[in-house]
């Protein structure tokens, strides 16, 4: 019968197959930090931090959990010894090199979106944070900090994470992950992430981007002087030229001078949304991809539909491993709970990679929660088994109703199945 403190031996085995835990004491001493020899050293530190999360367990439980004799008070104080840098650089190291290399017609693929979470209401984060002005009455509810995320379609693993206060939108820190891809890589993004300047910065560090575009922005003739037509490549595709219109708000002067001269020729492209027994959705996406040779309308198209990926991860990231809440209370232990969170995701990520491998299917098809129980309760030393594979499924639209009532949506008083809109279809 599988035991917690196996469980601790078993995450022990396979952090140290991503990364040694001498290899953790060497990037302390690369980064200058120092430390006594003990216990709770910097390398079992980071491995309690996981379990904890992991086996969803208090501080004071965790000591049962990991078989390691030590308060909490003890435990609590070696996280406040630990430095930020370093966990900053596992997260970095925990996203494997080759899982980018996947590519679509020779690019590499990621995926860039938000998501919000809560913290600790206390007098620091709300200050730092601020609060959502959806809950009832002024001053209530949570700190709602959000996350902005850079991550491969293919793998899942995220690849890098900014986190902004509530009232920061987050285009306006998009083109700090765009380093993170290289060149020969291509983004996608929603609606809300657009704009000429982020084309503008793309293009010119040899990056591709496909973003769907907000109506006010879609370019329908040539009356228009900032977008305007150009040249028809066949069915509800065209090419069109976008000027500058303005510097924008969260971009410097020094970085937009290079920028506001320049002009961008990009492919836009129509396609509708059919729902049985709906009305008919007009939807656009613009793209840096020009050729309609070597890159498809329809394809593109397809490829845009995989960004509702991001979503997916976003819920094992947020449901599944319990991110909702953060437990810590001050803001240095808001951000490393925060990179510990994402290390565990990418542990798992390998985890579903490895399966994937052995199986021959897609990685993202592993199921999440299986790799995750797996790690959690199996015995030390065991091989990877098969893990769950999910069906390809035609994603609904459930509806934004709960049954247990909460503040933000409406009751369920009726079956989940009767008010599930029926799947939908994006055709040119």
């Amino acid at each position: 019968m599988a035991t917690f403190s196996g469980a601790m031996r078993h995450v022990k085995q396979h952090l140290d197959q991503l990364l040694p835990g001498q290899r953790v004491l060497q990037l302390c001493r690369e980064l200058g930090h120092r430390w006594r020899k003990r216990v709770l050293d910097p390398a079992v530190t980071v491995q309690l931090f996981l379990l904890q999360l992991l086996a969803k367990v208090a501080l004071r439980g965790l000591r049962h959990v990991a078989g390691v004799p030590v308060t909490a008070q003890a435990i609590c104080a070696a996280r406040t010894r630990l430095p930020l840098k370093l966990l900053m650089e596992l997260v970095r190291q925990s996203a494997p090199v080759e899982v980018a290399q996947a590519t679509w017609k020779g690019l590499r693929v990621y995926l860039a979106d938000g998501m919000s979470f809560m913290t600790q209401d206390t007098a620091a984060l709300a200050g730092q944070y601020g609060k959502a002005r959806n809950h009832r009455g002024a001053g209530h509810g949570y700190p709602n900090p959000k996350l902005l995320a850079l991550m491969d379609l293919e793998g899942g693993f995220i690849q890098r994470i900014i986190t902004l206060p509530w009232h920061r939108q987050e285009f306006t820190c998009l083109w700090r992950l765009f380093k993170a891809m290289g060149a020969g890589a291509l983004m996608l993004g929603d609606r809300g992430l657009v704009s000429f300047a982020h084309l503008a910065i793309l293009t010119g560090q040899g990056i591709h981007g496909c973003f769907r575009l907000p109506h006010g922005q879609v370019a329908f003739g040539r009356g228009r002087n900032s977008r305007r037509r150009v040249k028809s490549l066949g069915r509800q595709d065209m090419l069109v030229r976008w000027r500058a219109s303005g510097r924008p708000k969260w971009l410097g002067e020094k970085r937009w001078a290079p920028l506001a001269k320049r002009e961008l020729t990009l492919r836009q492209i129509a396609f509708r949304v059919c729902r049985r027994g709906f009305r008919t959705r007009w939807a656009w996406i613009v793209t840096t991809l020009i050729d309609p040779r070597q890159y498809p309308a329809q394809e593109l198209v397809d490829l845009y539909g995989k960004r509702w990926q991001i979503e997916v991860y976003f819920r094992d990231l947020k449901r599944t491993l319990n991110m909702s809440l953060i437990a810590a209370k001050t803001l240095m232990g808001v951000r490393k709970e925060i990179l510990a969170f994402v290390l565990l995701y990418n542990l798992i990520r390998g985890v579903m990679q490895e399966a994937a491998r052995r199986q021959g299917v897609e990685s993202r098809r592993i199921s999440f929660v299986d790799a995750l129980r797996w790690l959690l309760w199996s015995e030390p030393g065991t091989p990877l088994p098969d893990l769950v594979v999910n069906p390809i499924r035609v994603r609904r639209a459930p509806p934004r109703r709960v049954k247990l009532a909460r503040h933000r949506f409406p009751q369920l008083n009726r079956s989940r199945n009767e008010l599930c809109k029926p799947p939908c279809q994006a055709i040119l």
